[in-house]
């Protein structure tokens, strides 16, 4: 079982991109959203899906948005992936690389 969700994890991280890309439309949702990860629990009944956002205006704005649209999503995504009952998605931040950039940015100034 652990094999076919690390399969369905990497197919979710594809679609889930490519809604992202095409088919949202929404003026607040802007910079560029990429899907970091994506872990479904083991009854296949949540999805956590990890973002990063970058060159976006309002970020929390940004953000509050894709959470708000992931019925949406879901809708979308259940078009692409073959799965008997979609999870429930839920949306995170992560922030790593904005980390990983301050932190060179202080090796940087040493």
């Amino acid at each position: 079982m652990n094999n076919r969700l690390n399969k369905l994890d990497e197919e979710f991280v594809k679609a889930i991109s490519d809604i992202f890309r095409n088919e949202i439309k929404d003026p607040r949702i802007d910079g560029m959203i990429t899907v970091s990860e994506v872990r479904i629990t083991n009854d296949l009944s949540h999805c956590n899906v990890y973002i990063s956002i970058y060159n976006s205006k309002n970020k929390e704005e940004c953000f509050k948005t894709i959470k708000d649209s992931a019925s949406f999503i879901r809708k979308k995504l259940a078009g692409m992936v073959d799965i008997r009952v979609m999870p429930e998605l839920h949306f995170y931040l992560d922030e790593t690389l904005d980390y990983v950039d301050k932190m060179n940015d202080l090796f940087k100034k040493i």
